[in-house]
């Protein structure tokens, strides 16, 4: 997550309903998937990652060049929790490990 950038609440309880609106808070959703990473349940956060990117891509302005930055921030996350859960479903070693720094993310 960006660190400057300022969640609107803490209180985005996901379900059904909030799945199926496209019209919800795509920022929850992006939380949710970190706490899911955080927990190494990486196919699940790359899933919700990739529901907030399509979120995103349908309600954002492409004329915003800071829209266009945050799409491509949620699909590198897409990217490396896919790469995470590749890396622990082969039981590669530790030196093949995906780094968050290989997708332009942050290591902290």
């Amino acid at each position: 997550m960006k660190s400057t950038f300022q969640w609107k609440s803490d209180d985005f309880i996901i379900s059904a309903e909030k799945l199926a609106n496209p019209n919800n808070k795509y920022h929850g959703l992006e939380k949710l998937a970190v706490q899911y990473r955080n927990k190494g349940a990486n196919v699940l956060a790359g899933d919700l990652w990739l529901i907030a990117a399509g979120w995103r891509r349908n309600t954002m302005d492409p004329s915003d060049e800071r829209h266009m930055e945050a799409l491509q921030f949620v699909l590198r996350n897409v990217e490396y929790d896919r790469a995470m859960a590749e890396w622990k479903k082969k039981k590669l070693a530790r030196n093949a490990m995906p780094y968050p720094s290989l997708f332009g993310l942050s290591d902290a």
